[in-house]
């Protein structure tokens, strides 16, 4: 038993104890409040019974939105696709090999987790209004922060720019002239309101920024994405309490829940009476930090009741991570008196654990055969790609767009005389526009601008009169839709053709299961019509 204690290494942490708490009212299974038992059965495949409880536990997995107006039926058909599936990997013997076997550990280690987490009453701290209010007030959620933008590709240029900002020039006039982002454009330098954590991921750093700046404050050139960005901020507005309060609550509850951990650690090296060797514990960090060879995997790191921590281990234990004494100290109660402890409660086994951990033997073994299955696909030929090609053609057709170039002013008669330069064939420098590309969508208006834009390559048009200024457009060249030429898209048809096969395959397996033991399945109709019954009162 002890073999096996040791090397139970838990993966314990904050995310499995709040699972609970991450689910709503909505979430909840519509079936709570069925009067039927969980033991009664709604399908049998083979010597399988599918009952209440399992049909439960699927709806569970699924998206709220997908548990409304629900046909009993049609979930129970899911259920012995399933199952059919479930058994035929047994029979294949895939629920035995050993990535199958380890990943259902892993999923048993993690029930088992949360399960000695709840018996502990890590979690069920209530939470203050009061604390929860002072949470907000120190965190960047109590605030929505305005800013405004200018991008341009070549770093010497947003440094030039940046000169220009820093000496009084107009932020959004100065972007307006030079940014090459149509986003940017589009909103007149002005990205208007953000709250922490709204922006997309690859541009996450320029909010994060704003957040630490003060109204008025330019910062740059940040290099982010495609360019090299400069940020002005322009605004700070409060944000109330109720508007971020699910929010707040969700992370104050992770930060409360950290600290009940750490003080359950605590408890647990009291139970097991821990000691740590000093000389060990500092030449285990000695060790992670240079990396050096040269040490006796057998020193004993850590002794505990049920026995000890060597070098070796505990070198396995930390790898990847942080070692200093409190990061040990955490990792150690986290990953092996955790598992003692989850032992002693005879968590393995717990209802919970054991129902787990066959619906792991389900879904690992499945996703095994379906890898099976896949398998048996072999990459496309020319001839194939090109067929697939004619018969999706509609869905890779690529839209008008339209290139420009664009010139803007503060000052009318500038414009009015840029315009007739322009318009008379005289040439002008290239570096007075910035190049612009629109879709379609950007002339389906009847403004000027919008007629402007439907005109023929080498036109020019304006000045016309915007919020930001006067501008000049200059149409350089126009992309008409088309289809794209085999050559072009043949990787994205590749990729498209796979997945489609990959549909296909795993369909017509399925229905050749379910033809091939049609027999073997049967269906409790008259259950099937109850539950639809208690579900539509």
């Amino acid at each position: 038993m002890s073999r096996w204690i040791n090397g139970l290494f838990f993966a314990l942490g904050v995310t499995f104890v709040l699972h609970g708490y991450s689910c709503n009212s909505e979430n909840e299974s519509e079936l709570s409040n069925l009067e039927s038992a969980n033991s009664v059965v709604l399908a049998v495949v083979g010597n399988t019974e599918i009952g209440v409880d399992r049909y439960k536990a699927y709806l569970d997995r699924l998206p709220s939105e997908f548990r409304v107006n629900v046909e009993p039926l049609r979930y129970v058909d899911a259920l012995i696709d399933e199952e059919l599936l479930v058994q035929e990997a047994a029979a294949r013997g895939l629920d035995r090999v050993s990535d199958v076997v380890d990943s259902v550990q892993h999923n048993r280690i993690l029930l088992m987790q949360k399960v000695l987490y709840e018996h502990a009453g890590v979690g069920n701290s209530a939470i203050k209004i009061d604390s929860l209010r002072a949470y907000f007030s120190r965190s960047p959620y109590n605030r929505k922060v305005r800013f405004s933008l200018l991008m341009v590709r070549d770093s010497t240029k947003a440094i030039e720019l940046l000169g220009l900002l820093r000496k009084g020039d107009d932020f959004d006039a100065i972007s307006m002239r030079y940014s090459q982002d149509s986003r940017i454009l589009e909103r007149n330098a002005d990205m208007g309101y953000h709250r922490w954590g709204d922006t997309m991921p690859e541009y996450a750093y320029l909010t994060e920024r704003a957040f630490d700046m003060k109204i008025g404050e330019i910062e740059g050139p940040l290099k982010v994405a495609d360019g090299f960005f400069i940020l002005k901020v322009t605004d700070i507005h409060p944000v109330s309490f109720d508007q971020e309060r699910v929010t707040i609550e969700k992370l104050f509850r992770r930060e409360v829940v950290g600290q009940e951990l750490l003080r359950y650690y605590d408890l647990l090296h009291k139970r097991y009476n821990v000691v740590y060797r000093p000389t060990a514990v500092k030449k285990l960090i000695q060790n992670t930090h240079s990396r050096s060879k040269q040490v006796d995997d057998q020193m004993v790191v850590v002794e505990y009741d049920g026995g000890i921590l060597s070098m070796g281990k505990a070198i396995e234990m930390m790898r990847g991570l942080k070692v200093d004494k409190d990061a040990l100290r955490r990792e150690f109660a986290r990953q092996i008196l955790a598992s003692l402890e989850a032992v002693r409660l005879e968590i393995p086994e717990n209802p919970t654990v054991l129902m787990g951990v066959q619906d792991a033997y389900r879904k690992f073994s499945v996703r095994k055969l379906k890898n099976q299955l896949l398998s048996q696909i072999s990459d496309p030929n020319v001839n194939a790609l090109k067929l697939f090609f004619e018969n999706y053609r509609e869905q890779y057709k690529v839209p008008e767009k339209v290139e420009v170039d664009r010139f803007l002013t503060q000052d009318a008669q500038e414009a009015r005389e840029f315009a007739g330069i322009l318009k008379s064939g005289r040439k002008v420098a290239e570096n007075r526009f910035v190049r612009l590309i629109y879709g379609s969508g950007a002339w389906q208006g009847e403004n000027p601008v919008s007629r402007a834009l439907k005109a023929p390559a080498g036109t020019a048009h304006g000045p016309f009169s915007t919020d930001t200024g006067y501008i000049v457009l200059r149409i350089v060249k126009r992309h008409e839709a088309h289809y794209p030429i085999f050559e072009e898209i043949e990787e994205v048809l590749r990729s498209d053709w796979i997945k489609d096969q990959t549909h296909r395959v795993l369909k017509d397996f399925a229905s050749e299961l379910r033809s091939r033991r049609e027999k073997e399945i049967s269906v409790n109709v008259q259950a099937v019509q109850l539950l639809n019954e208690k579900l539509s009162l």
